[in-house]
């Protein structure tokens, strides 16, 4: 797989959400969708143009299968949001690794996403290598709470 450019998506493919990164300027994030999978895919402004994998962005682009998209709403909402004492994970638990859909995903739950206090996630695949950085043998991209709440991530999520 290579990076998906939003404007020129393949056969089967089809953007289904663009939405305020919420975190800094000029980043938004993009949901692709196929009926197998989807890509939350981040463009930022390059830091260094030549470089730059569309005109003036970097791409983040990370894929999970679509049977993720359940998976995560319940880990996010059920377990990791809640106290133990809400039925969420047991206190000092942060992060669910598991299988879904044949690929091994974990969610963590961290209190800096991209900002100081800004609380938020870390959605990984480790069956899925990154699309630029060789020796990383994983995808990943962070969403804040925010995000999830007010920027529509969610509800994006639940449509899936």
């Amino acid at each position: 797989m290579q990076l998906l450019h939003t404007d020129k998506l393949p056969a089967g493919h089809k953007l289904i959400a663009k939405l305020d990164y919420l975190l800094f300027e000029d980043e938004t994030l993009y949901i692709v969708v196929s009926d197998t999978d989807f890509y939350l895919i981040k463009k930022i402004p390059a830091m260094f143009p030549e470089d730059a994998d569309e005109p003036g962005l970097d791409v983040i682009q990370t894929g999970f299968p679509r049977a993720a998209a359940a998976w995560m709403i319940d880990a996010i909402e059920n377990k990791l949001w809640k106290s133990a004492a809400e039925g969420g994970l047991p206190s000092g638990s942060y992060h669910l690794k598991e299988d879904v859909a044949g690929e091994t995903l974990k969610i963590r739950r961290t209190m800096h996403v991209g900002a100081e206090q800004e609380k938020g996630f870390v959605l990984l695949n480790f069956s899925r290598p990154h699309l630029k950085f060789t020796e990383q043998n994983f995808q990943e991209i962070d969403v804040s709470d925010r995000l999830l709440r007010e920027g529509g991530l969610l509800d994006v999520l639940k449509s899936l």
